[in-house]
């Protein structure tokens, strides 16, 4: 079946990840006049001159297809005034994933509603009016309106508020605790209530299929562990392809315990390109992963992919993943929930084993696929002897949890705002 085109006619890209800007967008006074008119809060304004400049970008996204920054003058009642706000566009783009792929990144080319890469769900939600709910502390950037673009309906353009402020990528350690402080702000809101499930919600990160991708390359750690090479042998102790496989025998109880942990609504891509600190508020963007799941799994990916976490070993990383765990309970007491804190504690541990230490399956392999001399170079690197010391340190953190799997929670627990357990 040959790929569905784009909404503009050409035939859709099908060369995967990632995705970096499309070409500049010519843009007419009639087609900002809704979001224009939102953001100014004048049913009147007239749209005088528009003008658009890609905003550069790399997206591991298959539904990205352009970021601007889209500005302006605008004629009222009460005079001119110049006006800026953001689009991005959306739209279903065919890919088929190889093998390879699949080990590198989440998107296993479906299409379905809670696929990873669905096109709609960012649309989807910011119609449904759930992000209305989001406390102060924790933000999303307004939408002003969402219109259809290009043909047969593939195509949508979001338009949104401007978000200004640090960006995650220059944030401090203190940033990120505020972060996550307020993350728990915002996971206690809707684990009070949570909100009705989607058939567009994304399934967790625990349940997508590109997962098998990377369990697939298992053997290599296992191969790495047994290799003449001492060089691997000591990157990859026997203990730790031992940890590995353990993990993934045990993948199908870990996603049944998932299930059963109280759920909130979870952004599930908070990494630091997708995180601002601005005016005293977290604000997060780019919700194309939103769903359901345990607090823990957005709790890992903030602190584990943050930048106060790119250059730290495997026990400044625990350290720094205890402190922001006190920082998101202190926020999740505030916003009124008080269940079990080791709900939260155990959903990040798995999810950091899966998320951050299976990756250690890809890293073996590509060690093994190198030339001597390149391998050699390779693993003397200090950079990568700490990535794979963490990695083994996330596996070997969640075989408690994996031996407990049937004692961990027994029943979905949902406490009110008065602490009480329904």
């Amino acid at each position: 079946m040959p790929p569905e085109p784009a909404p503009d006619g050409p035939a859709a890209r099908t060369d995967g990840p990632p995705y970096r800007p499309g070409p500049p967008v010519a843009l007419l006074p009639a087609d900002v006049r809704r979001p224009v008119r939102t953001l100014l809060g004048d049913p009147t304004a007239r749209v005088t001159d528009v003008q658009a400049a890609p905003i550069g970008y790399e997206s591991w996204s298959r539904s990205s297809d352009g970021l601007y920054d889209v500005s302006g003058t605008a004629r009222t009642a009460h005079g001119d005034h110049v006006w800026r706000l953001v689009l991005k566009q959306v739209r279903h783009r065919s890919w088929t994933p190889t093998p390879g792929d699949l080990a590198r990144q989440m998107d296993d080319g479906g299409d379905a509603p809670g696929d990873w890469a669905y096109w709609r769900r960012e649309a989807l939600l910011l119609e449904s009016g759930l992000l209305d709910r989001l406390p102060g502390v924790f933000a999303a950037p307004r939408c002003l309106a969402t219109t259809p673009w290009g043909a047969a309906g593939r195509g949508v353009r979001l338009w949104l508020e401007r978000v200004t402020g640090v960006p995650g990528d220059r944030w401090t350690a203190d940033d990120l605790l505020t972060a996550a402080h307020d993350l728990g702000h915002c996971h206690a809101r809707y684990l009070a209530e949570p909100p009705a499930p989607r058939p567009w919600f994304c399934r967790p990160f625990l349940e997508q299929r590109a997962l098998v991708g990377r369990a697939a390359l298992i053997g290599r750690v296992e191969e790495a562990a047994g290799t003449a090479d001492p060089l691997l042998r000591r990157l990859f102790p026997r203990a730790a392809a031992t940890a590995l496989r353990a993990l993934w025998e045990r993948h199908a109880q870990v996603v049944g315990l998932m299930r059963r942990l109280p759920h909130t609504l979870v952004h599930r891509d908070l990494t630091p390109g997708n995180l601002f600190r601005a005016s005293g508020r977290t604000v997060a963007i780019d919700w194309g992963q939103t769903g359901l799941g345990p607090a823990g799994e957005d709790l890992a990916t903030l602190v584990l992919s943050s930048r106060p976490a790119w250059h730290l070993d495997a026990q400044g990383l625990a350290d720094l993943g205890a402190a922001a765990a006190a920082r998101h309970r202190a926020g999740l007491a505030e916003g009124g929930w008080h269940g079990d804190p080791d709900t939260v504690a155990v959903a990040y541990r798995l999810v950091a084993a899966f998320h951050y230490g299976l990756p250690l399956a890809r890293t073996a392999d590509k060690l093994l696929a190198l030339p001597p001399e390149r391998r050699r170079a390779a693993v003397e690197d200090t950079g990568l002897r700490t990535r794979i010391a963490t990695m083994i340190a996330h596996l070997e953190t969640a075989q408690p949890d994996l031996r407990r799997l049937d004692t961990h929670v027994s029943a979905p627990s949902r406490p009110t705002r008065s602490g009480r357990t329904s």
